[in-house]
């Protein structure tokens, strides 16, 4: 629709008012945007001197039970149940040597033991 003696518009606005109307829309979803992103965060940590130890299943019971003491397969007694529920180590990370114990390919456990690597011990004591 062309406008008569004056520039083109739509729904009688013409190209300057569009762009008043993009720039402000622009800058209100960017002040949105910015509030949304209030739970981002970056964390950076730096392990001095870690090392990673990769072990098969029964290498890694041993080395558990020469460190730690303990057995790696062990019952635990439950409060709401008359049968024992079967614990195992599937790594760990031993703070004293500050070593990694965890299958090559299991990145669930290896993730979780460098989560201990990095932040330290954060599981409820019983």
């Amino acid at each position: 629709m062309l406008n008569e003696g004056g520039p083109a518009t739509e729904y009688g606005l013409n190209w300057s008012s569009h762009l008043r109307l993009i720039i402000c829309g622009l800058m209100f979803s960017g002040a949105i945007g910015c509030s949304s992103h209030q739970d981002r965060y970056i964390e950076r940590h730096t392990i001095q001197n870690l090392t990673i130890v990769f072990l098969d299943e029964n290498s890694l019971h041993e080395q558990w039970k020469q460190i730690s003491g303990s057995e790696a397969v062990r019952f635990q007694t439950q409060m709401d149940s008359p049968v024992p529920k079967v614990q195992t180590v599937k790594g760990f990370f031993d703070f004293a040597s500050n070593t990694l114990y965890c299958p090559k390919w299991n990145f669930e456990v290896c993730g979780h033991e460098l989560h201990h690597a990095t932040l330290g011990h954060f599981h409820p004591t019983n």
